[in-house]
């Protein structure tokens, strides 16, 4: 069945799901938005054929977080939103085909509702050169779902004092989830808070790229066997920190891990993610660099969970207990490196670091940064930005130690420090831009 000119869910016009149905056998990028959002089948039509999806929907009374959460456990999948009652766009471009009109992300939007909606071509339509720029647009006003985001919002829309009426319902979502709006569309201003602007980069970079790295990469390594006898019985978050930073070290070293291609195929970076595992496997050397034997590292972790994400127990350490717990991290370690060789020439390395970094910070300062960002409240990446940027921020402390530490006192989130990301790099990832200072 070919497309159609135009959609209008009747047996002569065709319905609307037909559009994601029949565009094309093999579509490369699907860029969908729409306000209301409670069905899947649009994209899975497109993802399962191999298409990368960006989809921007608005936290609405209509839009489910059971829909939320199919798109966001989608690998192909990338998702943004709005809370603005004002966002009402439905444009949804499959490469050189767009469909401009009324019907939403929706069962009765896509199959039953009398919606209309035009098709237009590349190759036909003069208009069809502006939508793709409006797409972007949009996506680059609105926030990344994440996790977090995910679960406060569930909250929300599953509360028994929930409102149906839209702007309400946007003045309740704002209770459990800070305002995003069009900058068209923002009360005397064009543009983005500052802070709000930086806040997005950041949660981009972790939430919407490196996060979903990682879980593909710990999901196709156990998928092949991924798993080594000592570290039995942990988090296996734990053992893949230590294996992209294995990876790097010995599979990647010097320009190595920026010289292997990127992958944009899904089996093909399972490929090489298996073909590395059996690698790591069969090793009898796991201890690189600064890389600590498998017991060091657990207990490290276990000394971090216990005493710095504990504010009771924190309270309790002075400075040279925190220094040596912070060290679990090995981007600290690898502040060494920045560390004047005129301080304490008689002394050893780490007492190096922790005399500068004493020299530069008080425990107050340092325990007030530790309480905040693994056990204050609200957004972890708003806190991890404060730590790194704002008025939480350490001299020596910078965003690889950050979220080293934010990853290893939160089981929910992965650590990442730039040897982890160079290690994800190496695996076919187009994460190198990512590197912190590069």
């Amino acid at each position: 069945m070919a497309l159609k000119a135009l959609y209008a869910n009747t047996k002569d016009t065709g319905f609307t799901i037909n559009f994601f149905l029949k565009a094309g056998k093999s579509p490369r990028v699907g860029l969908l938005a729409a306000p209301f959002f409670t069905t899947n089948d649009p994209i899975k039509a497109l993802t399962e054929k191999g298409c990368d999806v960006r989809l921007i929907v608005r936290f609405s009374p209509v839009t489910t977080p059971e829909a939320l959460r199919g798109a966001l456990d989608n690998p192909r999948v990338k998702v943004r939103y709005f809370t603005d009652a004002k966002f009402h766009t439905k444009l949804y471009i499959v490469d050189d085909v767009a469909l401009v009109g009324s019907a939403n992300l929706t069962d009765s939007g896509l199959k039953a509702n009398r919606e209309l909606s035009v098709l237009l071509r590349q190759d036909r339509d003069e208009a069809f050169y502006e939508l793709p720029g409006i797409f972007d647009d949009l996506w680059n006003d609105a926030d990344v779902l994440s996790e977090e985001i995910l679960r406060e919002y569930t909250k929300a829309f599953n509360a028994k004092d929930k409102p149906e009426d839209d702007g309400k319902f946007e003045k309740h979502v704002h209770k459990y989830v800070k305002p995003a709006a069009p900058t068209s569309v923002v009360a005397g201003s064009e543009k983005k808070s500052k802070d709000r602007a930086f806040i997005q980069s950041f949660r981009r970079k972790y939430d919407e790229i490196l996060i979903p790295a990682h879980n593909e990469i710990l999901e196709a390594a156990l998928k092949n066997g991924f798993g080594r006898p000592e570290y039995e019985g942990q988090n296996p978050q734990i053992e893949m920190g230590r294996f992209l930073g294995w990876l790097r070290l010995t599979q990647g070293s010097g320009n190595g891990w920026r010289e292997t291609p990127v992958l944009s195929d899904l089996k093909d970076r399972a490929d090489r993610i298996a073909h590395y595992v059996a690698i790591w496997q069969s090793t009898d050397d796991t201890v690189k660099g600064d890389m600590y034997h498998a017991s060091a590292e657990i207990e490290n972790i276990s000394n971090i969970r216990t005493f710095l994400c504990e504010p009771e127990e924190l309270n309790r350490l002075n400075f040279d207990e925190i220094f040596r717990y912070l060290t679990g991290c090995h981007a600290f370690l690898e502040r060494l490196r920045f560390v004047s060789k005129d301080i304490g020439e008689d002394l050893s390395g780490l007492e190096r670091l922790r005399v500068d970094f004493q020299a530069n910070n008080t425990v107050e300062s340092v325990a007030r940064t530790v309480n905040y960002l693994l056990s204050g409240s609200g957004s972890a990446i708003e806190r991890a930005y404060d730590c790194v940027y704002g008025n939480y921020k350490l001299n020596g402390f910078g965003e690889a130690c950050v979220m080293e530490l934010l990853g290893w006192g939160d089981p929910e989130r992965p650590p990442f420090n730039n040897r982890t990301i160079r290690g994800i790099r190496l695996l076919g990832f187009e994460v190198e831009h990512l590197v912190a200072g590069e």
